[in-house]
């Protein structure tokens, strides 16, 4: 049915796991369950029977740390936390001020997105509204049925979830996962095959790229996540026969995909179940918005991403409207780090932000104001023990005070040019 890196988990597999979780009444009687584990078997079959059982999932990368599961679980009006593996059923605080459940009945898929000032938020998007973007995201993919989907991304997040292991499902394909990051593994597996489409990032394209023979090419490959510079398109898509590139957001999935595009910012033509709406002047982009046909109608979507369409239909990326930092494929919230930050007791302010990265993406930025001495040091070590790894900033600067506008608000873009003039 499928590989998790070098073992192969058959039918009968996903099958008898999937059926052992009947016994589980904690998970029986919810509403929504959220899901932070290390297995990525047991979340893939959790996921599944889930879905089949009308009960709302919400994946949580398995780095968090428990506290913040906890939060974030909390937040989208989950009852309960399966916290690292099925020994950990945590009960949760299910409140009339969680409406992230109780605003949409139907049960789905819960994930975090960003708004326009970079506060975190919870989207549910149905099981249905799902399937319906899986049959058309299978038209729009017209490849042969022995290309071998392996998915070198997160699976606890909708790109690889839904575009990667679920579509690949439901083309009756056999996917492989990867949850190790050393490209030379990577490359190991996509060399047993013999037309491999890879599901990965450009980060990871880009190094894959550096290492793949130069003999050869890998046969295909997808990208999203983050959107690609001109440079690194230009080194990644001669060593890939089929590039693929597609786009969407958490509250759509995916809207757009393209096949060997001429230009970086090229997304292709949006799925079939999907229409535009931006400019159709490249000198003059505007939001993209998508019209989503839902098991309940037709939902207008707001991107925050500018944007246009040129003369074939095709869209093309501009750029992002907030302030979602991108580290590696996975999405970091600065208001989300703040808050977590300010709970150290020495701590009386702070902001997060971000400076561009040519490997990981983006860098994360914290400036703190402290009520005694805290050493950038000591404060890393204290992050490393509340966040993720991929959360943890890279550059911490002490200051006497946080840079703010009249409205009490920080400019984050400013503060990145400030701190990269201070730095050059």
């Amino acid at each position: 049915m499928f590989t998790i890196n070098d073992k192969f988990y058959s039918e009968s597999d996903f099958a008898q796991q999937k059926n052992s979780y009947q016994a589980f009444d904690q998970i029986n009687h919810q509403q929504a369950i959220a899901v932070c584990v290390e297995d990525s078997f047991v979340w893939l079959t959790l996921c599944f029977y889930l879905k089949s059982h009308h009960i709302s999932a919400m994946p949580i990368h398995p780095g968090i740390p428990l506290e913040h599961a906890k939060q974030l679980a909390e937040k989208a009006g989950c009852g309960l936390l399966i916290y690292q593996d099925l020994t950990q059923l945590i009960p949760l605080e299910n409140t009339s001020e969680n409406l992230s459940i109780q605003a949409n009945q139907h049960a789905g898929l819960i994930q975090m997105s960003s708004g326009t000032t970079g506060e975190a938020k919870c989207i549910l998007r149905s099981w249905a509204d799902i399937d319906i973007e899986i049959n058309s995201y299978c038209q729009a993919l017209s490849i042969d049925s022995d290309i071998a989907p392996v998915i070198a991304c997160p699976i606890t997040h909708s790109y690889g979830l839904i575009s990667g292991v679920m579509v690949a499902l439901a083309r009756g394909q056999m996917p492989t996962i990867i949850t190790s990051i050393n490209p030379k593994f990577i490359i190991k597996i996509l060399r047993s095959y013999d037309k491999p489409l890879l599901y990965s990032s450009p980060v990871m394209l880009q190094g894959l790229a550096r290492l793949w023979p130069k003999s050869d090419k890998l046969f295909a490959a997808m990208t999203s996540g983050s959107t690609l510079s001109d440079a690194v398109f230009e080194q990644i898509k001669p060593r890939v026969n089929n590039f693929y590139q597609q786009y969407g957001c958490s509250e759509a999935g995916c809207i757009s995909i393209s096949h060997n595009p001429a230009t970086a910012d090229n997304l292709g033509t949006p799925l079939a179940h999907i229409t535009l709406e931006t400019s159709s002047n490249p000198t003059h982009p505007t939001e993209i918005i998508a019209r989503i046909e839902t098991s309940v109608g037709i939902k207008s979507i707001h991107t925050q991403d500018a944007g246009f369409t040129d003369q074939n239909g095709h869209l093309h990326f501009v750029a992002r409207l907030d302030d979602t930092i991108i580290v590696s494929g996975l999405n970091v919230y600065p208001n989300e780090l703040e808050n977590i930050i300010l709970s150290h007791p020495k701590i009386n302010d702070c902001v997060i932000f971000k400076i561009e990265d040519p490997l990981a993406g983006h860098r994360i930025c914290l400036q703190y104001l402290a009520d005694s001495e805290l050493t950038p040091a000591v404060l890393r070590l204290w992050c490393s023990q509340h966040l993720a790894p991929f959360q943890i900033p890279q550059f911490l600067q002490p200051v006497t005070q946080i840079a703010r506008m009249a409205n009490s608000k920080v400019n984050r873009k400013h503060l990145a040019i400030e701190f990269q003039k201070a730095s050059a």
